[in-house]
């Protein structure tokens, strides 16, 4: 169903690495683009995804993400490219 996250980081349970805004809300932004509703679209990702902290408050928590469209999604490639570069980023 979401091919894209086969190029989306991992961690070695196999949960998707979202640990800072730019990939939750990239990552959000593509699942409600396929259809889904925004509360649907967060029980997958708590389902699916690694969590930091700051991530769970900032969005989370807050529940920002209900402000979360898809007018600014990107590509699930360029998504996926940056959440690979991202999480590189922050194992060094």
């Amino acid at each position: 169903m979401f091919e894209f996250l086969k190029e989306f980081p991992q961690n070695r349970e196999g949960l998707y690495i979202v640990y800072e805004l730019f990939t939750f809300d990239n990552l959000f932004r593509l699942i409600l683009n396929a259809g889904f509703t925004h509360d649907e679209t967060m029980d997958f990702m708590i389902s699916n995804c690694s969590f930091s902290a700051l991530m769970f408050q900032e969005r989370i928590h807050n529940e920002k993400f209900y402000s979360l469209n898809v007018v600014d999604v990107l590509s699930a490639d360029e998504a996926s490219v940056k959440a690979k570069f991202i999480a590189d980023l922050i194992y060094i």
